[in-house]
């Protein structure tokens, strides 16, 4: 279970796309996070402020848009 744990960990390291973001009914607009699904303050961080994430902006201006 132990080398589980740390192969986890290790896919923190891995960016990942962030390819969706939340608008809500007020106009304001989030990126969402690909591992732990929450919203983000800003765009274009390098990591989530959540769940430590590395984040990959490519094609973000793409990003399908979920309302609320």
């Amino acid at each position: 279970m132990r080398i589980e744990s740390i192969e986890e960990k290790l896919r923190y390291r891995e960016p990942m796309i962030v390819t969706e973001i939340k608008v809500w009914q007020n106009g304001y607009i989030f990126p969402i996070c690909p591992r732990c699904d929450c919203t983000m303050e800003r765009d274009y961080q390098s990591f989530c402020d959540r769940c430590g994430q590395k984040l990959k902006w490519k094609g973000f201006s793409r990003a399908k848009v979920r309302r609320t």
